[in-house]
């Protein structure tokens, strides 16, 4: 039995070799892909386009190998004499392996290359306020996702094919559930709200004239507060802001707007979150599943906990207005109650990264909503505008006054995205119910955000959900956390307190 185990273990070891040569491969394509949002001059846009496709499809080569895919396949066949840290590492590369094994390495630099261009063409489309510009591309990258579904399980759902991708073992039955309790809770709160830009609606305190370098001091210190390493990360800007890790190198993005400090804050805040849970993961795994982000939907609940249940709650106003105080003119005379209401505005919105919490989730209802409709053929590209202003309005009860502020305000779609945008409202569902276990375990948010005590946040993070990895797929990643199974109910409560706090206010 010894030289059985030691056979399985060295058979492991050949496996960490080429999980972190294809870790190193990934590194290299997210820095071009970072570079691509930030830095890179627009004239290049085409060979970037290739250098990516490139890339991608070298690294597909690497992980759908013959040598590595005997390897991972004879190891899953001899689990049981593997250490249970080791069998997480086979089992999740085993899932993923027989996804990648199933496209071509044609497939998957055509698709890479059309993602490329497409995103570029989204910034074009989106600038001039076109949306025949990227159509012609949406069109072929819907036509793609349909092709990738069919090769990885053409016997299954093609739409929850693809959100596994983003979200490994969630089904498209659990999100129906989840996502009808709240858009029927949440459209009986945000049928009262004002909508954005109606007469009456006046500036707050945190609108004005906010410098810009004023604005990235401010964030850099607040990201700094609440844990993240600016030695092993950055932050620049980004049209749509991201988070893009390169190896151990963490990169944020955000965004400015001169006239409302909110726009860069939390964005920042937002960002960070995902930042914090990259650095966070285990450093003796690096490369390997169990130190790698297990699911969007909880890489989500870690940026929407920062932002919304710390960034926006009275105690982290009381401990970072003074510091705002001395920063930005307009709010010296402000006060913690009309700095706390302009944080917390809630108002039906056209763009999605700019909507409020209680607004939030409706937004990513209309998405899942049309998405699955294109993917099910049940919606022709050509008819989303049409679409989405039919949705916008049975949602929210605003149609956009244009393309730019509707359909294509986001760049996901362009970026072959489809599946991911559910991830968003999960995030949200597991943001509260894992607050609700912090709190149980480490008291008071506000008590700990009043006196500058993030760090003890960011430890229980640590401890339940960074360091795991992918031992745990995200639903019973949270489950394991709370003590029971996770469920929209935590966020309802959350969101029907801070509407009552908003109306005292």
């Amino acid at each position: 039995m010894g030289t059985t185990l030691q056979s399985a273990s060295d058979r492991y070891g050949q496996l960490v070799t080429h999980l972190h040569l294809q870790a190193d491969l990934a590194a290299a394509l997210h820095l071009l892909q970072w570079d691509q949002e930030t830095y890179m001059p627009a004239g290049v846009a085409g060979s970037r386009a290739r250098q990516i496709g490139t890339l991608a499809a070298a690294l597909h080569e690497r992980r759908t190998s013959p040598r590595f895919l005997d390897l991972v396949d004879e190891l899953a066949g001899r689990q049981t004499d593997l250490e249970s840290w080791q069998a997480v590492d086979v089992r999740e590369t085993k899932w993923r392996a027989d996804r990648q094994r199933a496209l071509e390495s044609d497939l998957v630099r055509e698709r890479s290359q059309l993602h490329a261009e497409a995103r570029g063409r989204w910034v074009e489309a989106r600038e001039a306020d076109d949306f025949e510009l990227l159509r012609p591309y949406l069109k072929r990258i819907v036509e793609m996702e349909q092709r990738v579904a069919r090769c990885i399980d053409a016997s299954r759902d093609p739409y929850e094919v693809l959100l596994e991708s983003y979200e490994p073992g969630m089904t498209v039955k659990a999100l129906e559930d989840c996502f009808e309790r709240l858009r029927t809770d949440l459209q009986g709160l945000v049928g009262a709200l004002p909508a954005a830009g109606e007469d009456g609606a006046t500036p707050t305190v945190l609108q004005g004239d906010f410098p810009l370098d004023s604005q990235r001091s401010f964030n850099t210190q607040v990201a700094r507060a609440i844990g993240f390493d600016f030695n092993k990360g950055r932050l620049d800007v980004a049209v749509h802001p991201f988070t893009m890790s390169i190896g151990d190198d963490v990169r944020l993005t955000t965004r400015y707007d001169q006239t409302d400090l909110r726009y860069s804050l939390y964005s920042t805040i937002h960002e960070a979150g995902h930042g914090l849970y990259e650095q966070g993961l285990d450093p003796e795994a690096h490369g390997l599943p169990r130190g790698t982000a297990c699911s969007l939907g909880v890489h989500e609940s870690q940026s929407r906990l920062w932002e919304n249940l710390v960034g926006r709650s009275t105690g982290f106003w009381e401990y970072f207005l003074p510091l705002a105080k001395t920063t930005f003119a307009p709010l010296q005379a402000a006060s913690l109650k009309a700095v706390v209401h302009a944080a917390n505005e809630t108002r039906r919105s056209f763009i999605r990264t700019e909507a409020d919490e209680l607004t939030y989730n409706l937004h990513i209802i209309l998405r899942f909503d049309l998405e699955r409709a294109l993917i099910a053929g049940q919606l022709a590209v050509a008819d989303l505008p049409e679409a989405w202003a039919a949705h916008m309005r049975q949602h929210l009860g605003i149609v956009p006054p244009s393309n730019r502020d509707g359909v294509l305000q986001d760049v996901h779609w362009a970026s072959g995205a489809i599946g991911y945008f559910p991830t968003y409202t999960l995030g949200n569902v597991y943001a509260a119910e894992l607050a609700t276990a912090a709190e149980h375990d480490i008291g008071s948010f506000h008590d700990l955000m009043v006196r500058g005590e993030f760090i003890e946040l960011l430890r229980w993070l640590r401890t339940h959900v960074h360091r795991l990895g992918q031992t745990y797929r995200g639903h019973a990643l949270v489950a394991a956390a709370l003590g029971r199974e996770p469920g929209p109910h935590a966020l309802v409560d959350h969101l029907e307190r801070k509407n009552r706090m908003m109306k005292e206010l």
